[in-house]
């Protein structure tokens, strides 16, 4: 590989693991972990590693002095502080300048210095509390030696080792033989067996240590603490193992038994794995067993990791579109042909279609990551924004495993940001307000996503000061958009922060308030062809709602008529479809026209005046309803006649052709005509703030 691919490969590991080390230390911050410290002791040991290979001598030295740090926090020798957190916050930093945009020079000098500095200080702090360095699991390799004549002191080794074997799991145990003569030269008051075990107990090193108490001034015995480097499932993601490495792992042998072995290679044509044998450092089945983990962790990198540019993927997406666009006017042609021909054409099809959706899933699935990385960024962001203005605030993230489409993800990160960053600045109190108004000191952000008709919804939702209707109302005739006499609702009032350059704030600052920049915002969604609202109540808060598709490619759809106009609503936002009676169709004050459908009143819209067209009927019982729920509400679409089901290429429309939010894009039909393409959700608030209904 070249010098280049590799610094490549490099990179895109570098980039996942620093985004992991910068989670896990807010996670540390709040929670104290020992499991947080020994993952992200792991992070800056493989960081430091790779960026060796790699020629980032200077990361991996800068890296190096961290691993070190970590390792003094698991010991307990230094305490886990705001004061660490940050700098090592402050080293991902210089990590990522160094790597990635090519800092050099005085300025990350000097960063580095006062980070190193300043890590001398938090050497020099008090230990930690027991609590935090106890109770943890560990894993270690002892290896116990006994002197020959150990029998002569009344000791029995097998008790001690029994002993052992009981303060934890026993995950490997080497029995070392080659000491053992013929029978014949036998002195059964000699001690001629040695072992090297590796034991996983949640007991101290010098708990261990105890076990060993009363022979080691005269015995070699050596306790090594392997937490950080015994991986007891082997951890694929570190690559193809050495042979070597596997049997020092695993205890069978020793480092120094492999650099004896490894010397004796060069002079010999001979294997590693049989002059380990040959020796008597391990055993054929020892020998055996490592070279069948080493073959598994081949075949697992080679079948599972396959690093795809996106760009093919999102080739594979257009030519899937147009395979789709092509399927659809073969149906249509099908339909010109005769009975007989179009039978088998159909039949055709049909099997064509079931591998064509097949297809898509494949394709979708691959381009379907879930959104939890995309939450746990904002852990730093929130811990350092709440510090820089004095307030005290937690993250909550739920739904971190729902998945949606990698292009969608990729453009909602600065959109929710920019929310996050609104609700701390304006929409949260500082802790003094708080505890005036009986609320907790510490107020709570939550970002959750959740799966709902065929949609993913993001929420963030403060527990704050909520909207102030009254500051928006006066915003609002300040900048004309209103005049004093008008009556306006809550629901509309809510809309005016979507204006350009429409803020409350009484000044702007570095975070700026709610409604700076929302009209920005606002545009991101649209463009994800998403929708968002918000529901706030003054005192407790505010919940901003982001409505996205869960790809911006193809769905499938229901095509319907009105006139001379074809139409598409998603086929998950459809119950049912049905004819009316008369009798069911009545105008209620105050709802406007409903259908009675199946004992529930429905709001009856008819597109043909939504849309400004012209229509086959006027009147509700000879047309076809389309009954279409969204957030739990129901609608009555009426329209003249159903085409039928078909995937659709979606299409996106630009705003000169239309704002309206009751359309998220077009198709392009079998015949080369267009559909416009029907948000419910879109059509639904559209309709409640014209007052159509209620």
């Amino acid at each position: 590989m070249s010098e280049s691919g590799i610094i490549e490969i490099f990179q895109n590991e570098a980039r996942e693991i620093l985004d992991n080390i910068e989670n896990d230390l807010v996670v540390l911050e709040e929670t104290k972990s020992s499991e947080v410290v020994n993952r992200l002791f792991r992070y800056y040991h493989t960081l430091k590693g790779s960026s060796g290979i790699a020629g980032f001598t200077s990361i991996s030295e800068f890296t190096h002095s961290l691993e070190s740090c970590l390792d003094l926090v698991r010991s307990g020798k230094i305490s886990i502080t705001e004061d660490l957190i940050s700098i090592l916050l402050q080293s991902t930093d210089w990590i990522r300048g160094t790597l990635f945009e090519g800092g050099i020079g005085e300025k990350y000098d000097t960063i580095k210095n006062d980070i190193f500095t300043r890590l001398e200080v938090i050497r020099s702090g008090e230990a930690l509390p027991v609590s935090v360095v106890a109770d943890k699991i560990r894993y270690y390799r002892i290896k116990a030696a006994f002197a020959e004549n150990i029998f002569e002191f009344g000791i029995d080794p097998l008790i001690v080792m029994e002993d052992l074997f009981e303060s934890g799991e026993v995950v490997e145990n080497f029995v070392d033989r080659r000491k053992l003569s013929m029978l014949s030269k036998l002195d059964p008051e000699k001690c001629y067996f040695s072992w090297r075990v590796v034991v996983k107990t949640a007991k101290s090193i010098d708990k261990i240590k105890e076990v060993f108490l009363f022979v080691l001034d005269n015995n070699e015995i050596i306790i090594e603490d392997i937490t950080s480097e015994y991986v007891e499932n082997l951890d694929e993601k570190r690559g193809e193992k050495k042979l070597g490495d596997i049997l020092v792992n695993k205890g069978i042998v020793t480092e120094r038994e492999l650099e004896d072995v490894l010397n004796e290679q060069q002079k010999e044509n001979k294997k590693i794995g049989e002059i380990i044998v040959e020796k008597g450092f391990a055993t054929p089945k020892d020998l055996n067993t490592a070279l069948g983990i080493q073959d598994d962790i081949k075949k697992k990198i080679e079948s599972n990791t396959v690093r795809v540019d996106t760009m093919k993927l999102d080739n594979l997406m257009n030519l899937l579109g147009e395979i789709v666009i092509g399927q659809a006017s073969l149906n249509r042609i099908s339909e010109a042909l005769d009975e007989e021909q179009g039978y088998r054409l159909k039949n055709a099809l049909y099997g064509l279609d079931r591998i064509t959706r097949e297809f898509q899933e494949q394709i979708m699935s691959i381009r379907m990551i879930p959104i939890g990385p995309t939450f746990d960024q904002f852990k730093r962001f929130v811990r350092d924004m709440s510090k820089q203005i004095g307030k005290d605030i937690r993250l909550d993230i739920n739904g971190k495993d729902t998945e949606l489409d990698k292009t969608v993800i990729e453009r909602i990160s600065d959109p929710l940001k920019h929310m996050i960053r609104n609700s701390i600045d304006h929409g949260i109190e500082t802790s003094e307000e708080r505890m005036n108004c009986g609320k907790d000191s510490q107020s709570v952000i939550s970002l959750n996503a959740y799966h709902q008709e065929g949609s993913v919804f993001i929420e963030i939702k403060d527990d704050g000061r909520g909207l102030n209707y009254e500051k928006i109302r006066a915003k609002a005739i300040a900048k004309n958009i209103i005049s004093k006499d008008d009556e306006v609702s809550e629901e509309k009032l809510k809309s005016f922060i979507f204006l350009p350059a429409f803020s409350t704030s009484d000044s702007v600052s570095d975070l700026s308030g709610r409604g700076v920049g929302m009209d920005v915002v606002k545009s991101n969604i649209d463009a994800l062809r998403g929708t968002i609202e918000i529901d706030s109540i003054k005192g407790k808060g505010t919940t901003v709602r982001i409505k996205l598709p869960l790809t911006l490619a193809i769905i499938d759809g229901m095509l319907f008529r009105v006139g001379n106009s074809t139409y598409i609503v998603p086929l998950l936002s459809i119950v049912e479809s049905i004819q009316p009676k008369k009798d069911d169709v009545k105008t209620i004050k105050g709802k406007g026209e409903v259908v009675l459908v199946r004992g529930e009143y429905v709001s009856l819209i008819r597109l043909y005046d939504f849309f400004s067209t012209s229509a086959d009927h006027t009147n509700p019982w000879e047309s076809l309803l389309i009954i279409v729920e969204t957030n739990g509400e129901r609608l009555a679409l009426m329209i003249d006649d159903l085409i039928g089901q078909q995937q659709i290429v979606i299409k996106s429309l630009d705003s000169y052709i239309t704002q309206s939010s009751a359309i998220s894009g077009a198709t392009i039909l079998g015949d080369g005509s267009v559909a416009l393409i029907i948000d419910i959700h879109g059509l639904m608030s559209g309709l409640k703030n014209e007052k159509v209904i209620e």
